[in-house]
Parts: C-alpha cells; structure tokens; sequence
C-alpha cells in the first residue's frame, strides 16, 4: 500500500498517465485483501482490529432502530439467524422500555446464537457475528412480529448492511487525474488504519514474547546444539530403527499446539 501511495503521487507529480502500473498494484492489493481472514488466521476484521479471539462483522439491520422499537404495544419479535429451529430466537417488547433494556433483550436473545448486540450514536442497534458465519446470517435473517412493529404471519426476510471496511481497492481507480486523487486520498486513508494495525500487532507480539519469558520455564541450552546434530545424524540414517526415533519424538506435535504457542493467548 506504501508503493501504491508513492506511485500514485509521482504519477499526479509528472501527469504520467496509463502505463498499467497503477492498476496492476490496485489489482495485487485487491487480492491481498480478499485473502485477509484466510492470511491472517481470522485474527484481524474488515476494520483492521486485531485480536486473538475470531474476527467479527459487524452490521445493521434495516429497521432495527430504537426509534422504531420503543413504540408501540406489547409485542414478540421471532428472528430467524439460520436454518431450522435453532437459529430461531424471540425478543419481547413492551412499553415502557429504556433504550438500554431494549439493546440488552436483543443482546440476550441473540447471543446464545453466536449473535451481539450494542447501539450507535444514531440509535441504530449494530449486531456483530463471527465473520466466517457472516455470508450464511445475510441470507437468512428474517423476523416475524405482531403486526405493530413489523408484519405478522410468515417470517420476512429483513436488509442486513455490513459496515464499510475500511480498504475498498475494488473501489479505486486511475482512468484520470481525478480518479487518482480520489484513489489516493482513499489510500492515505486506508495506510493510516494499516499502520495503526500493525502497531497493535507488534505489541502483541511484545507483549506474547514477554508472558513467554516469564510463563515458560528456562530451558537448559548448554548441549542443545549437540542434540540437534544427533536427531539430524538418526534422520539422515536409513532403516526401520530411524523411522521409529523420529516418530517417536514428534508424536503429539500437531497444528493446534503449534498455533497455540504461536499464540500464547
């Protein structure tokens, strides 16, 4: 993203326009995007927070405002978060609620779901799911009322909007000066939440390496050098014996210890 920012400003600089290179660095950054939750082991989200608990996404839903909610009759939301029963969940509503009961209610009976919810400035209750069930919940998402805040009878599929990641390359262009400005505004932009991210990183990584030198015991290094060459002189040796020594001493080494050293949550 810091060569794509330079290119574009050296571009607007000279007015050097459609050699390819700026697109081909949108299109490379477009791809490193889309592989982020992959790439990053779900640790970083859309919005670029970091943290070692799975990413979430965060999203509103058309019609799900407290100015909406709070009025009206006594009525019992069925919401539907997935197939069958088990993603079905009620919400009681009554007069009288605070703003603060009426984002606890939705909170309560969602999150045995997998489902949190909290509110914005504008009153607009804002739901968050882990990422990877995002695509699945956008599909099914649907309430069912009493005819007072939204329609009796069959469940009714409802709009569910997912925040606005902070880097859209799919958005950037550089067909004009124009486009490349906006492109590069954008960049800016998206850089500074980049290093802001990479900043939290490493200090997770400080902070991990600092639990694991106090948490782990110390080991002995004297002679580890030695026992290195010997496992690498049994490896190298042909025979049933060899094969016996080296499984041996990987047995329980698998992925999931690994990460969770790597870790050290």
């Amino acid at each position: 993203m810091r060569a794509l920012k330079s290119d574009i400003a050296a571009k607007l600089a000279t007015r050097q326009m459609r050699d390819g290179q700026i697109e081909q660095r949108v299109r490379q950054l477009t791809d490193t995007w889309r592989s982020r939750p992959q790439a990053s082991g779900g640790t970083l989200d859309a919005q670029l927070n970091y943290s070692n608990e799975p990413a979430v996404q965060r999203f509103s839903v058309r019609g799900m405002t407290l100015a909406n909610l709070r009025n009206g009759a006594r009525e019992t939301l069925a919401i539907a978060l997935g197939g069958g029963t088990n993603g079905l969940r009620s919400v009681h509503l009554a007069p009288g609620l605070s703003d603060a009961e009426i984002v606890a209610r939705f909170d309560q009976a969602l999150a045995p779901a997998g489902v949190r919810v909290s509110v914005n400035k504008d009153g607009e209750l804002v739901f968050s799911a882990p990422e990877s069930a995002w695509p699945a919940l956008r599909e099914s998402l649907a309430v069912q009322g009493g005819g007072i805040r939204f329609p009796a009878g069959q469940l009714n599929r409802l709009k569910a909007e997912a925040e606005t990641p902070v880097v859209m390359p799919e958005n950037w262009g550089a067909s004009d000066i124009e486009a490349m400005r906006a492109t590069l505004q954008q960049v800016t932009q998206a850089l500074a939440h980049v290093e802001a991210a990479l900043s939290k990183v490493r200090q997770e990584l400080a902070m991990a390496a600092q639990r694991a030198k106090i948490d782990l015991p110390e080991i002995e290094v004297a002679g580890m050098g030695q026992m290195a060459e010997v496992f690498a002189n049994v490896a190298n040796e042909p025979g049933y014996g060899a094969l016996v020594s080296l499984t041996s001493a990987l047995v329980g080494i698998n992925r999931d210890r690994v990460v969770s050293l790597l870790r050290l949550s």
